[in-house]
């Protein structure tokens, strides 16, 4: 298993819910951290691991009587700027078409997947660049779209082809050999041991206390 790109990603609990990834070419995490925040900004909170940030957000929420927040743990690596969301995320930061994120020339791939979602969803990529949508896909295929989307879809279309990923049965595989594609044509990577076990700078993008 690889640490030093994303595949590891296919085989791991991010958090309970799944996972929510934003890595940017162009931002640095805290950047990346700031853009994804609701009007108001981030509000920086202590530094925590992922279970820490699950925690912390129950708490707040709980405290409020809310359940709307969401946190993310940031960082930098590689030449990429990340943050992975943790609370109340699925549906509220993504997928979507349109990425603030990403305005100014940045380059962002949003990795999303809502692994408790009853209709059981597949995994999901999306590049955006300057505010743009470029591509994206379902990183399972056989029994959902095979559509590779989006005006820069042959940036990827042959890759994804040739791993065999739409003829794909087994979930897992076509998982892990997405990531592994995506891995290698962006140059992709995520700090799998700070992930799961470091303490990151972590902020609250929504359902904020006040300051």
């Amino acid at each position: 298993m690889s640490s030093g790109g994303i595949t590891w990603i296919a085989d791991e609990d991010i958090s309970w819910l799944g996972y929510y990834i934003k890595l940017a070419r162009g931002l640095t995490g805290e950047q990346l951290a700031a853009r994804l925040a609701a009007a108001g900004g981030p509000v920086p909170v202590q530094a925590t691991t992922g279970p820490q940030a699950e925690e912390l957000i129950d708490r707040l929420d709980a405290e409020r009587g809310d359940t709307d927040s969401i946190a993310v743990r940031y960082g930098d690596h590689a030449g990429l700027g990340f943050a992975v969301a943790y609370g109340h995320w699925p549906s509220v930061l993504g997928p979507a078409y349109h990425d603030g994120t990403s305005r100014d020339g940045v380059h962002i791939f949003e990795l999303y997947y809502e692994k408790q979602n009853p209709k059981v969803p597949p995994p999901a990529f999306a590049y955006f660049h300057d505010d743009n949508y470029v591509c994206g896909f379902d990183m399972y295929m056989d029994t959902w779209s095979q559509e590779i989307t989006g005006p820069g879809a042959d940036l990827i279309r042959d890759d994804i082809i040739a791993a065999r990923i739409p003829e794909e049965r087994n979930r897992d595989a076509a998982h892990r050999a997405s990531l592994g594609v995506l891995e290698q044509r962006f140059e992709l990577a995520l700090p799998r041991d700070l992930i799961l076990g470091a303490s990151l700078p972590t902020t609250l993008v929504r359902g904020q206390q006040p300051r």
